[in-house]
Protein backbone atom coordinates (compact mmCIF):
# COMPACT_ATOMS: atom_id res chain seq x y z
CA UNK A 1 0.00 0.00 0.00
CA UNK A 2 1.49 3.43 -0.94
CA UNK A 3 2.63 5.49 2.05
CA UNK A 4 0.20 8.41 1.45
CA UNK A 5 -2.77 6.00 1.34
CA UNK A 6 -1.61 4.19 4.49
CA UNK A 7 -1.11 7.51 6.27
CA UNK A 8 -4.56 8.71 5.20
CA UNK A 9 -6.16 5.48 6.43
CA UNK A 10 -4.42 5.86 9.78
CA UNK A 11 -5.68 9.44 10.10
CA UNK A 12 -9.24 8.33 9.33
CA UNK A 13 -9.03 5.45 11.81
CA UNK A 14 -7.63 7.64 14.60
CA UNK A 15 -10.22 10.37 13.95
CA UNK A 16 -13.06 7.85 13.97
CA UNK A 17 -11.74 6.26 17.16
CA UNK A 18 -11.32 9.68 18.79
CA UNK A 19 -14.89 10.66 17.88
CA UNK A 20 -16.28 7.44 19.39
CA UNK A 21 -14.10 7.75 22.50
CA UNK A 22 -15.25 11.31 23.19
CA UNK A 23 -18.92 10.51 22.70
CA UNK A 24 -18.50 7.44 24.89
CA UNK A 25 -17.53 9.71 27.79
CA UNK A 26 -20.28 12.29 27.29
CA UNK A 27 -23.04 10.03 28.64
CA UNK A 28 -21.54 10.15 32.13
CA UNK A 29 -20.80 13.87 31.89
CA UNK A 30 -24.40 14.60 30.78
CA UNK A 31 -25.62 12.83 33.93
CA UNK A 32 -23.48 15.20 35.99
CA UNK A 33 -24.55 18.29 34.07
CA UNK A 34 -28.25 17.51 34.41
CA UNK A 35 -27.92 17.91 38.18
CA UNK A 36 -27.26 21.62 37.61
CA UNK A 37 -28.84 22.68 34.30
CA UNK A 38 -32.21 21.59 32.83
CA UNK A 39 -31.89 19.55 29.63
CA UNK A 40 -33.03 21.97 26.92
CA UNK A 41 -31.15 24.89 28.45
CA UNK A 42 -28.09 22.66 28.78
CA UNK A 43 -28.23 21.69 25.10
CA UNK A 44 -28.51 25.34 24.09
CA UNK A 45 -25.59 26.47 26.24
CA UNK A 46 -23.52 23.51 25.04
CA UNK A 47 -23.84 24.46 21.39
CA UNK A 48 -23.62 28.19 22.01
CA UNK A 49 -20.22 27.72 23.64
CA UNK A 50 -19.14 25.18 21.00
CA UNK A 51 -20.11 27.50 18.15
CA UNK A 52 -18.21 30.43 19.61
CA UNK A 53 -15.16 28.23 20.25
CA UNK A 54 -15.12 26.94 16.67
CA UNK A 55 -15.49 30.48 15.34
CA UNK A 56 -12.39 31.38 17.37
CA UNK A 57 -10.51 28.40 15.91
CA UNK A 58 -11.59 29.34 12.38
CA UNK A 59 -10.39 32.90 12.97
CA UNK A 60 -7.01 31.73 14.26
CA UNK A 61 -6.61 29.47 11.24
CA UNK A 62 -7.65 32.22 8.82
CA UNK A 63 -10.69 30.21 7.68
CA UNK A 64 -13.43 32.76 8.36
CA UNK A 65 -15.43 33.52 5.22
CA UNK A 66 -17.89 36.18 4.12
CA UNK A 67 -21.57 35.31 4.76
CA UNK A 68 -22.11 35.03 1.00
CA UNK A 69 -19.62 32.12 0.90
CA UNK A 70 -21.35 30.10 3.61
CA UNK A 71 -23.59 27.20 2.41
CA UNK A 72 -26.57 28.32 4.46
CA UNK A 73 -28.86 25.48 3.41
CA UNK A 74 -26.41 22.94 4.82
CA UNK A 75 -25.86 25.10 7.91
CA UNK A 76 -29.60 25.24 8.61
CA UNK A 77 -30.01 21.48 8.13
CA UNK A 78 -27.22 20.87 10.65
CA UNK A 79 -28.58 23.47 13.07
CA UNK A 80 -32.16 22.19 12.99
CA UNK A 81 -31.76 18.44 12.47
CA UNK A 82 -28.40 17.56 14.08
CA UNK A 83 -27.85 20.08 16.86
CA UNK A 84 -31.45 21.08 17.51
CA UNK A 85 -34.11 18.42 16.97
CA UNK A 86 -31.78 15.48 17.54
CA UNK A 87 -30.61 16.64 20.96
CA UNK A 88 -33.95 18.06 22.12
CA UNK A 89 -35.72 14.75 21.30
CA UNK A 90 -32.95 12.71 22.95
CA UNK A 91 -32.96 14.74 26.15
CA UNK A 92 -36.77 14.76 26.19
CA UNK A 93 -36.85 10.99 25.84
CA UNK A 94 -34.44 10.62 28.75
CA UNK A 95 -36.81 12.52 31.04
CA UNK A 96 -39.32 9.62 30.88
CA UNK A 97 -37.35 6.59 29.67
CA UNK A 98 -34.44 4.66 31.13
CA UNK A 99 -31.20 5.85 29.58
CA UNK A 100 -30.47 2.28 28.50
CA UNK A 101 -33.68 2.12 26.50
CA UNK A 102 -32.87 5.49 24.89
CA UNK A 103 -29.44 4.11 23.91
CA UNK A 104 -31.05 1.12 22.25
CA UNK A 105 -33.68 3.18 20.43
CA UNK A 106 -31.03 5.63 19.24
CA UNK A 107 -29.06 2.59 18.06
CA UNK A 108 -31.50 2.39 15.15
CA UNK A 109 -29.54 5.28 13.58
CA UNK A 110 -27.37 3.10 11.27
CA UNK A 111 -30.46 1.55 9.71
CA UNK A 112 -31.86 4.99 8.90
CA UNK A 113 -28.48 5.88 7.42
CA UNK A 114 -28.44 2.73 5.29
CA UNK A 115 -31.71 3.76 3.62
CA UNK A 116 -31.03 7.49 3.46
CA UNK A 117 -27.49 6.91 2.21
CA UNK A 118 -28.78 4.92 -0.72
CA UNK A 119 -31.47 7.51 -1.50
CA UNK A 120 -29.37 10.67 -1.14
CA UNK A 121 -25.77 9.72 -1.93
CA UNK A 122 -26.17 6.38 -3.72
CA UNK A 123 -24.36 4.36 -1.04
CA UNK A 124 -25.30 0.72 -1.44
CA UNK A 125 -25.28 -1.72 1.44
CA UNK A 126 -25.13 -5.51 1.29
CA UNK A 127 -26.90 -8.20 3.33
CA UNK A 128 -23.63 -8.76 5.20
CA UNK A 129 -23.60 -5.12 6.35
CA UNK A 130 -27.20 -5.43 7.58
CA UNK A 131 -26.47 -8.68 9.41
CA UNK A 132 -23.41 -7.16 11.08
CA UNK A 133 -25.36 -4.07 12.14
CA UNK A 134 -28.17 -6.24 13.52
CA UNK A 135 -25.71 -8.33 15.54
CA UNK A 136 -24.10 -5.17 16.93
CA UNK A 137 -27.56 -3.72 17.66
CA UNK A 138 -28.40 -6.89 19.61
CA UNK A 139 -25.23 -6.31 21.63
CA UNK A 140 -26.29 -2.74 22.44
CA UNK A 141 -29.71 -4.04 23.50
CA UNK A 142 -28.12 -6.66 25.75
CA UNK A 143 -25.89 -4.06 27.37
CA UNK A 144 -28.49 -1.34 27.78
CA UNK A 145 -31.79 -3.04 28.53
CA UNK A 146 -32.42 -4.04 32.12
CA UNK A 147 -34.89 -6.77 33.00
CA UNK A 148 -37.67 -4.22 33.36
CA UNK A 149 -38.23 -1.57 30.71
CA UNK A 150 -40.66 1.22 31.45
CA UNK A 151 -41.66 4.35 29.60
CA UNK A 152 -44.23 6.01 27.40
CA UNK A 153 -44.44 4.94 23.72
CA UNK A 154 -44.54 8.62 22.80
CA UNK A 155 -41.11 9.19 24.37
CA UNK A 156 -39.82 6.04 22.69
CA UNK A 157 -40.89 7.59 19.38
CA UNK A 158 -38.96 10.73 20.38
CA UNK A 159 -35.77 8.70 20.76
CA UNK A 160 -36.31 7.01 17.39
CA UNK A 161 -37.09 10.42 15.89
CA UNK A 162 -33.78 11.70 17.23
CA UNK A 163 -31.97 8.84 15.49
CA UNK A 164 -33.76 9.57 12.22
CA UNK A 165 -33.02 13.30 12.51
CA UNK A 166 -29.32 12.69 13.18
CA UNK A 167 -29.11 10.16 10.35
CA UNK A 168 -30.62 12.57 7.83
CA UNK A 169 -28.27 15.38 8.89
CA UNK A 170 -25.22 13.13 8.59
CA UNK A 171 -26.20 11.82 5.16
CA UNK A 172 -27.04 15.34 3.98
CA UNK A 173 -23.63 16.50 5.25
CA UNK A 174 -22.03 13.64 3.33
CA UNK A 175 -23.83 14.81 0.18
CA UNK A 176 -22.29 18.27 0.68
CA UNK A 177 -18.97 17.10 2.13
CA UNK A 178 -16.95 19.39 -0.14
CA UNK A 179 -17.48 22.16 2.42
CA UNK A 180 -14.88 22.44 5.18
CA UNK A 181 -16.13 21.66 8.71
CA UNK A 182 -14.98 25.05 10.04
CA UNK A 183 -17.14 26.75 7.41
CA UNK A 184 -20.39 25.02 8.42
CA UNK A 185 -20.12 23.91 12.04
CA UNK A 186 -19.60 27.28 13.80
CA UNK A 187 -22.71 29.01 12.39
CA UNK A 188 -24.82 25.84 12.67
CA UNK A 189 -23.91 25.35 16.32
CA UNK A 190 -24.38 29.03 17.12
CA UNK A 191 -27.84 29.12 15.51
CA UNK A 192 -28.87 25.94 17.35
CA UNK A 193 -27.41 27.19 20.61
CA UNK A 194 -29.27 30.51 20.49
CA UNK A 195 -32.57 28.96 19.42
CA UNK A 196 -32.58 25.96 21.77
CA UNK A 197 -31.05 27.93 24.63
CA UNK A 198 -33.65 30.71 24.42
CA UNK A 199 -36.42 28.09 24.38
CA UNK A 200 -34.96 26.31 27.39
CA UNK A 201 -34.58 29.50 29.42
CA UNK A 202 -38.17 30.48 28.63
CA UNK A 203 -39.77 27.16 29.57
CA UNK A 204 -37.40 25.67 32.14
CA UNK A 205 -36.43 28.73 34.22
CA UNK A 206 -32.99 27.39 35.20
CA UNK A 207 -31.38 28.07 38.56
CA UNK A 208 -28.44 30.23 37.49
CA UNK A 209 -26.71 29.86 40.85
CA UNK A 210 -26.47 26.11 40.22
CA UNK A 211 -25.74 26.58 36.53
CA UNK A 212 -22.66 28.70 37.25
CA UNK A 213 -21.29 26.46 40.01
CA UNK A 214 -17.87 24.91 39.41
CA UNK A 215 -19.04 21.32 38.70
CA UNK A 216 -21.68 22.60 36.30
CA UNK A 217 -19.23 24.78 34.36
CA UNK A 218 -16.61 22.02 34.14
CA UNK A 219 -19.12 19.49 32.80
CA UNK A 220 -20.67 22.05 30.44
CA UNK A 221 -17.30 23.05 29.01
CA UNK A 222 -16.38 19.40 28.53
CA UNK A 223 -19.60 18.75 26.64
CA UNK A 224 -19.22 21.92 24.58
CA UNK A 225 -15.53 21.82 23.70
CA UNK A 226 -14.85 18.08 23.46
CA UNK A 227 -18.30 16.51 23.11
CA UNK A 228 -19.48 19.05 20.54
CA UNK A 229 -16.65 21.12 19.09
CA UNK A 230 -13.94 18.49 18.66
CA UNK A 231 -16.17 15.42 18.23
CA UNK A 232 -18.39 16.97 15.57
CA UNK A 233 -15.37 18.39 13.76
CA UNK A 234 -13.99 14.84 13.62
CA UNK A 235 -17.41 13.57 12.56
CA UNK A 236 -17.60 15.96 9.60
CA UNK A 237 -13.95 15.42 8.68
CA UNK A 238 -14.45 11.65 8.63
CA UNK A 239 -17.67 12.00 6.61
CA UNK A 240 -15.60 13.62 3.87
CA UNK A 241 -13.46 10.49 3.62
CA UNK A 242 -15.56 7.37 4.28
CA UNK A 243 -19.09 6.17 3.60
CA UNK A 244 -21.86 7.66 5.72
CA UNK A 245 -23.10 4.22 6.81
CA UNK A 246 -19.71 3.46 8.36
CA UNK A 247 -19.91 6.69 10.34
CA UNK A 248 -23.41 5.65 11.42
CA UNK A 249 -22.05 2.46 12.98
CA UNK A 250 -20.41 4.66 15.63
CA UNK A 251 -23.78 4.85 17.41
CA UNK A 252 -23.41 1.13 18.12
CA UNK A 253 -19.81 1.47 19.34
CA UNK A 254 -20.35 4.45 21.67
CA UNK A 255 -22.56 2.57 24.22
CA UNK A 256 -19.80 -0.02 24.72
CA UNK A 257 -17.30 2.74 25.49
CA UNK A 258 -19.85 4.44 27.74
CA UNK A 259 -20.17 1.24 29.80
CA UNK A 260 -16.40 1.14 30.30
CA UNK A 261 -16.34 4.81 31.30
CA UNK A 262 -19.19 4.23 33.74
CA UNK A 263 -17.30 1.34 35.34
CA UNK A 264 -14.03 3.28 35.55
CA UNK A 265 -15.35 6.66 36.72
CA UNK A 266 -19.04 6.36 37.56
CA UNK A 267 -19.01 3.59 40.14
CA UNK A 268 -20.97 1.25 37.87
CA UNK A 269 -20.44 -2.51 37.69
CA UNK A 270 -19.40 -4.63 34.71
CA UNK A 271 -21.37 -7.89 34.53
CA UNK A 272 -21.53 -10.87 32.20
CA UNK A 273 -24.38 -9.13 30.40
CA UNK A 274 -22.16 -6.16 29.52
CA UNK A 275 -19.35 -8.50 28.49
CA UNK A 276 -21.65 -10.53 26.22
CA UNK A 277 -23.16 -7.39 24.71
CA UNK A 278 -19.75 -5.86 24.06
CA UNK A 279 -18.58 -9.01 22.31
CA UNK A 280 -21.70 -8.99 20.13
CA UNK A 281 -21.02 -5.37 19.14
CA UNK A 282 -17.42 -6.18 18.24
CA UNK A 283 -18.44 -9.22 16.21
CA UNK A 284 -21.22 -7.31 14.46
CA UNK A 285 -18.99 -4.40 13.49
CA UNK A 286 -16.36 -6.86 12.24
CA UNK A 287 -18.96 -8.64 10.09
CA UNK A 288 -20.23 -5.35 8.65
CA UNK A 289 -16.77 -4.05 7.78
CA UNK A 290 -14.92 -7.22 6.76
CA UNK A 291 -15.68 -7.23 3.08
CA UNK A 292 -14.18 -5.80 -0.07
CA UNK A 293 -16.84 -3.11 -0.52
CA UNK A 294 -16.42 -1.60 2.95
CA UNK A 295 -12.64 -1.77 2.73
CA UNK A 296 -12.78 0.28 -0.44
CA UNK A 297 -15.07 2.75 1.24
CA UNK A 298 -12.38 3.86 3.69
CA UNK A 299 -9.70 4.61 1.09
CA UNK A 300 -9.68 8.41 0.60
CA UNK A 301 -9.55 9.81 -2.87
CA UNK A 302 -6.49 11.77 -3.91
CA UNK A 303 -8.19 15.10 -3.33
CA UNK A 304 -9.10 14.09 0.22
CA UNK A 305 -5.72 12.87 1.42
Amino acid sequence: MPAPIASARSAVFLSYAGMCAIWGTTWLVIKVNLHYIPPITGVGLRFLIAGLALYAVAAMRGELRRPSEVPWKLVLVLAVMLFGLNYVLTYTAETRLDSGLVAVLFGTLPFFMFGMGQALVNERTTPRIWVGALVAFAGVALISLASQVQGSPLYALAAIGAAASSAFANVYAKRHSRHAPLLTLPPAMLIAGIGVGATGIAVEHPNWHLAFSAPSLVSLLYLALLGSGIAFFLNMWVLQRIAAWIVGLSSLIVPVIAVGVGVAFGGEHFTLRELGGSLLVIVGIFIALSQHQSAAAVIPTECEV
